[in-house]
């Protein structure tokens, strides 16, 4: 799970990570989608980047036990 054992900011790191991940990855052109705007398809390679990014660093926020 994304969320077990994270702080609040770790669980929102995550998801926003998730999310922004995968709209990169929705306009990339690794799928093949004719008639995407040339300045999503630029956009693409960095929103998976910092996707991940946020990913990782939300494995840093987590709960003291």
């Amino acid at each position: 799970m994304l969320g077990r054992g994270k702080s609040t900011a770790g669980k929102v790191l995550a998801y926003v990570g998730l999310w922004v991940f995968a709209a990169g990855f929705a306009f990339s052109d690794l799928l093949g989608i004719e008639g995407t705007p040339e300045l999503l398809e630029t956009l693409s390679i960095p929103l998976m980047v910092i996707g991940v990014l946020m990913l990782v660093s939300s494995n840093f926020f987590r709960l003291k036990n």
